[in-house]
């Protein structure tokens, strides 16, 4: 087996990075890291997120997430989706040297649905279908600019349709939608499906039986 000094000393191969997260899972984090670092260092992603993720873990080296989200921003700023939605998953926890930042937090997972991470889409769904308070202010602003994304997408088809604030006919009705008005649904209860207006950025509840799936057309987003 070569020496850590010689492992460094050889020439770079398309398929070091490869075999060096290959060796990083199977716990060889010193060959690993000695193979990814010279990667990381002249600007490949890939090799970036995962020396963020050896920091992160202690895999090889002393925790420190400062230094792991270092890394992550520079895989982050070259389009990395998963570097992003680390990023964003680090402020959200905010344990250890890098403090909770909801705000910055949330324009990393929006950064992550833009490029079509779906455990970033999840989350920010289920934050606006829980209203919770971290996209709270934001909330007609995400669905008006990343509606499109976070879900299946649906057009009224009746006439008009009412959209209530609540899963029951009894409550008040927040607007009411003509045929053809897109929406992308948040989540479901019972014959109820809670929904983002596409157009407003509302969040309300419509009688599934009044919608469709969405048809693309030319014109669609």
């Amino acid at each position: 087996m070569l020496s850590l000094s010689a492992l460094m000393a050889l020439p770079l191969k398309a398929s070091d990075v490869s075999e060096a997260i290959h060796a990083m899972r199977a716990g060889n984090f010193a060959e690993a890291y000695c193979v990814l670092k010279p990667y990381a260092e002249s600007g490949d992603a890939e090799a970036q997120y995962n020396i963020g993720w050896m920091y992160l873990n202690g895999y090889g080296l002393m925790m420190n997430d400062s230094l792991a989200l270092e890394w992550w921003q520079r895989a982050s700023d070259q389009g990395y989706i998963d570097a992003s939605f680390s990023i964003a998953m680090l402020y959200s926890l905010g344990e250890g040297q890098v403090g909770q930042d909801m705000d910055k937090a949330i324009e990393y997972y929006l950064m992550a649905v833009e490029d079509g991470h779906e455990d970033a889409n999840m989350i920010i769904r289920s934050m606006l279908a829980r209203n919770d308070k971290a996209v709270r202010e934001r909330k007609r602003e995400i669905i008006r600019t990343y509606g499109y994304l976070l879900g299946p997408l649906f057009d009224v088809k009746v006439d008009r349709a009412n959209v209530r604030q609540q899963p029951s006919l009894e409550a008040k009705i927040v607007t009411v939608l003509e045929a053809g008005a897109t929406l992308v649904e948040l989540s479901a209860k019972g014959k109820w499906m809670q929904v983002g207006l596409l157009e407003s950025g509302e969040i309300a509840w419509v009688y599934k039986s009044l919608l469709q799936p969405h048809v693309l057309t030319n014109r669609s987003f």
